[in-house]
């Protein structure tokens, strides 16, 4: 039951934010242990999606292209392109994005509805998913580890849900159906992560290895799992071969896809964005996969006296078959396509997080949880960079009211530099 003051300060915190968003958000942020006030964090969120800016030659700026030449967009057209998806006969690859771009046209041909759209459902998996992470240290004493808790907010760009509308939103619904059939074991959520695979048909790959942890209870051997991790590595020289003699089961679409981000070309070009990088984003790639790939396997070391339970035996066990595929899909796709690296990053700081809550005296997870500072304080800055070019003026000084009367169209990063 909520009290006379919480009832209160919520309808003042409406009033914030109808007259300026940013600071309900601010509050809503600062009292995060508070549920009744993550309305405004998600409202904050919708507010940014409709005001989203699109960087040029992104992702976001080829959905709005498209958005503003489809005039119209029937039911007719879009059962066509939902049936022929596998194909390779469709606008696109996934259900998802098809889906939005209909739905949205059925009443409006406003890109700025389209974007807010794709914001109101990408923000709502994301935020549960940080729940069910908050609910596993809310009742402990983590502010020592709040660094791993950042680490797995900042996961992704603030925008990238917005901007790459598919592949964020499916990493979120995977991430959050394996993390919740994980802790819970309730088949359901295998149901929520199979849904990923609908929205990028990446995901599918992930499907598969959670299926088959499932069907393990998530408890196997330690040294079977060392062992798969080692097969993983000289399967890798194979993999490629057998994925390329059995496309055809994998449908038109999923070909064409795999010989883009394979073919010669492609990879030499990911090469050379490599080579132009500043020192500190290359650091930034490299460091979060380094340090969470080292600090797995160490926190195995019998002589740093950590404990588990049976949930963080079970993460440890999901985090290694998320190791794995990305060793598996490391011998295809270069470094930086290889996103199935940012599922192995994720679960790796959710084990961490846990294990440093439930050992809140250990020495050694602490020394990890020092290291990781200065890595996701730099991560969380060269994100932030990327994002500001996103955030419309009006999101940081004005509100709705002002944002549907007025055209602002100049990003804060812009509006600070001049």
């Amino acid at each position: 039951m909520q009290s006379a003051t919480q009832k209160n300060n919520k309808f003042w915190l409406w009033i914030i934010f109808l007259v300026y968003p940013l600071g309900a958000f601010i509050y809503a942020v600062k009292n995060y242990a508070n549920k009744q006030f993550r309305i405004f964090i998600l409202l904050f969120f919708v507010f940014y999606g409709y005001t989203f800016l699109p960087i040029p030659n992104s992702d976001g700026s080829r959905y709005k292209e498209d958005f503003e030449k489809t005039i119209s967009y029937n039911f007719s057209q879009y059962f066509s392109d939902i049936k022929n998806i596998y194909k390779g006969e469709s606008i696109n690859t996934d259900y998802y994005a098809l889906t939005l771009k209909f739905v949205v046209h059925s009443f409006t041909n406003n890109p700025k509805i389209f974007f807010m759209m794709a914001a109101l459902v990408y923000f709502l998996v994301y935020l549960k998913l940080i729940e069910t992470i908050w609910n596993l240290i809310a009742e402990k004493n983590s502010r020592y580890f709040v660094s791993f808790f950042i680490g797995c907010c900042v996961i992704y760009n603030i925008s990238a849900g917005v901007n790459a509308i598919r592949f964020p939103l499916a990493f979120m619904v995977f991430a959050y159906g394996a993390l919740k059939l994980v802790l819970t074991e309730k088949r359901k959520y295998l149901l929520v992560a199979i849904l990923s695979g609908l929205i990028h048909f990446a995901l599918f790959f992930s499907v598969a290895f959670l299926l088959i942890i499932y069907l393990f209870k998530f408890k196997l051997n330690r040294w079977l799992l060392y062992s798969m991790l080692l097969l993983a590595v000289v399967l890798g020289s194979l993999f490629p071969t057998f994925i390329q003699q059995n496309l055809d089961f994998f449908g038109k679409a999923s070909e064409s896809k795999f010989i883009d981000y394979t073919q010669e070309g492609f990879v030499e070009s990911r090469k050379d964005h490599l080579q132009v990088w500043n020192w500190y984003v290359y650091f930034n790639f490299y460091s979060t996969y380094i340090f969470t790939l080292l600090s797995f396997f160490l926190t195995r070391v019998k002589s740093f006296k950590i404990s588990f339970d049976s949930n963080s035996e079970k993460l440890f066990v999901f985090t290694a078959a998320m190791l794995f595929q990305s060793q598996l899909s490391a011998s295809v796709v270069d470094d930086i396509s290889n996103r199935y690296n940012l599922l192995f990053v994720f679960f790796a700081l959710v084990y961490l997080l846990y294990l440093s809550v439930n050992n809140y005296n250990n020495k050694f997870l602490r020394f990890l949880n020092y290291i990781y500072i200065p890595i996701i304080l730099l991560n969380v800055l060269i994100r932030l960079r990327g994002d500001l070019y996103t955030v419309n003026a009006v999101v940081v000084f004005g509100n709705f009211i002002v944002a549907l009367f007025t055209d602002i169209n100049i990003s804060i990063q812009d509006f600070l530099l001049k």
